[in-house]
């Protein structure tokens, strides 16, 4: 039996994998440190208050469309929300018979509080990065998540499908320039 040959060195794609790993392991790490009585929120709880703050009161179907997740994953964190005083169900004024999820200032507050976390998380990494090196890391990222959406949507994820590997918690993040979302 013949000895494998050594790997030969990652190319753009390889590097750029690992790298992607490589952030997510180490953001999986990182503590959020928030003011005293206050809990950093999940992830995908992070979502559905950040996307209920940018397009206000919003179907539950709706909002799945929107964060590209199963609507039955969306209803159990949405439970959780609602439980914890988070947001509310209201009915819509469109139609008396369906409900819309809207954010409570306690929401607001706790995506406030979890947001600043973040960011303080993304100032202290780049702290020591010029202007312009933010700058062009900001555009690229943004570049990189518009591929991953166009991806996903071409995948069917909008439909509910993924492509393979892709795993409905771990779909596309939207990121803002005002409020860097780590994953």
């Amino acid at each position: 039996m013949q000895p494998h040959p050594p790997e030969s060195p990652p190319g753009q794609y390889g590097r750029i994998e690992e790298q992607l790993s490589a952030f997510t392991r180490r953001t999986q790490r990182v503590r959020l440190h928030t003011e005293q009585g206050s809990r950093p929120l999940e992830r995908a709880q992070y979502s559905i208050l950040g996307r209920l703050h940018d397009l206000g009161p919003l179907r539950s179907g709706v909002l799945a469309g929107e964060l590209h997740l199963d609507p039955s994953t969306v209803s159990r964190h949405v439970a959780v929300l609602t439980e914890e005083g988070l947001v509310v169900r209201e009915q819509d004024p469109a139609d008396r018979r369906a409900c819309r999820l809207r954010l409570t200032e306690a929401g607001h507050r706790s995506l406030t509080v979890t947001r600043m976390a973040r960011q303080a998380i993304v100032r202290d990494v780049l702290t020591s990065w010029s202007d312009s090196d933010r700058d062009e890391f900001a555009t690229l990222l943004e570049k990189f998540n518009q591929g991953l959406e166009r991806l996903a949507d071409e995948s069917g994820a909008a439909r509910g499908t993924r492509p393979p590997g892709w795993s409905a918690a771990e779909g596309p993040t939207h990121f803002h320039p005002e409020s860097p979302q780590l994953p």
